[in-house]
């Protein structure tokens, strides 16, 4: 069962969005590819009987200012605290300039909305580079017939409806 959700996450390290990424930002401890490669090949989860559940989290950031140089820096400084709150099997793969998705193994979308409600919290209540960061967020979970495009896509939907609202 539980190679359903790791064939996923191959297929999801092959997306167009992915493809591209930087493999691992040692400064900022962000896993892309390498970590979702990891997981999906990891003997541990293998020998699991029971399928876990997959949930994804699509953050998108707005910068109290927009100065390209200040943002980028301060950027960096949110997604290293992001790094410090999630849990080590979690995946944390920049998405966009202001997106970043959170992959969360073995997480009930309930979970995934606390998880994501907490980190919306931590990081709003910080200042970096003298800047304050507003975070929007959207969850989902894998469904049995998600592919990487439609799982991101339904991501990007709620994002962008919750944008909207």
């Amino acid at each position: 069962m539980v190679g359903k959700k790791m064939f996923f996450l191959k297929a999801l390290l092959r997306s167009d969005k992915l493809r591209d990424q930087v493999s691992f930002d040692d400064f900022l401890a962000t896993y892309t590819k390498e970590k979702l490669t990891a997981f999906a090949n990891s003997d541990i989860h293998n020998d699991r009987e029971g399928e876990k559940e997959l949930s994804g989290v699509l953050f998108h950031i707005e910068w109290s200012r927009d100065d390209p140089f200040f943002v980028r820096e301060a950027t960096d400084k949110l997604v290293e605290s992001i790094g410090f709150e999630i849990r080590e099997h979690d995946v944390l793969a920049k998405w966009s300039d202001d997106e970043f998705l959170l992959i969360l193994p073995e997480c009930s979308l309930e979970s995934a909305d606390k998880i994501a409600h907490l980190i919306k919290s931590i990081v709003e209540s910080k200042s970096f580079v003298n800047m304050r960061a507003k975070l929007e967020y959207a969850t989902t979970q894998h469904e049995s017939d998600d592919t990487p495009d439609s799982f991101t896509s339904r991501l990007e939907r709620e994002l962008h409806k919750e944008q909207a609202a």
